[in-house]
């Protein structure tokens, strides 16, 4: 399951719904627990991917850009059920601002110490490129400086080894794929696309506005289906049309 951040924020602050609120974060990893899953983090989850299929009662919590509510909030919540996560950072965005969350929204980023600590805490630390391009229209040279100059800085900082990767947007193309796989990383993770090849691996992403029968439906693997149906994909090209008008106002 993939998040961005946890919090409590307004809409008008939060176009693209990233931020779910902590009550139902809570839920959404109780039902999860009660169904019998076992959480480990993504690279111990490609560590049981056995020909090209999921390791069956495993998932894996991660988060995309490395907000500081992953630190305040999700960091708390999941130690009191003994779940671990992966936290996917953008280098340049430690310790300043999230591009995607209005000003008055909770929209800090982590801070260099706050990651330390939640490698101390068992997280996962995993690399998110230095500054979120779309690498499906990137050369492998710049998506193999991207994806090395992230993992490289983050475990300078947290003295980790990191082992796993997301591809920004969760775009990427034959040039990423192969600069991911060459930078010897385990594994590398899409956001909803994707299947269950080590570098391509698919995620159920839960935003801010998902019912709970559609967080039901993505943990189960139906949802995507489901979305590629003619109207649907004609219902979700206008929702993006007028968010990102309203994003331009």
């Amino acid at each position: 399951m993939g998040y961005h951040g946890i919090a409590q924020s307004p809409l008008s602050e939060d176009l693209s719904r990233l931020q779910v609120a902590p009550g139902r974060f809570r839920l959404q990893i109780e039902l999860m627990l009660a169904a019998g899953f076992r959480f480990v983090t993504v690279a111990q989850f490609a560590d049981e991917l056995h020909d090209g299929e999921p390791p069956v009662g495993l998932a894996a919590i991660s988060f995309d850009d490395g907000m500081r509510n992953n630190y305040t909030t999700a960091l708390p919540i999941l130690q009191s059920y003994g779940v671990p996560a992966t936290v996917y950072v953008v280098v340049d965005l430690i310790g300043g601002r999230s591009p995607w969350i209005g000003p008055g929204g909770d929209g800090e980023m982590l801070a260099e110490s706050e990651l330390i600590e939640l490698h101390r805490a068992g997280w996962e630390i995993g690399a998110h490129t230095l500054s979120h391009p779309d690498l499906s229209i990137l050369d492998y040279g710049a998506c193999r400086a991207q994806i090395e100059g992230g993992r490289d800085a983050l475990a300078r900082i947290t003295g980790a080894q990191i082992e796993t990767f997301a591809y920004p947007f969760g775009r990427y193309g034959t040039a990423a794929l192969d600069a991911a796989r060459d930078a010897g990383l385990r594994a590398a993770v899409t956001t909803g696309s994707g299947s269950w090849e080590r570098y391509q691996l698919t995620r159920a992403m839960i935003s801010a506005g998902d019912p709970l029968l559609v967080v039901l439906l993505k943990i189960t693997d139906l949802y995507e289906p489901i979305l590629r149906a003619p109207p649907l994909r004609v219902a979700r090209g206008a929702s993006k049309r007028l968010r990102d008008r309203l994003r331009r106002r």
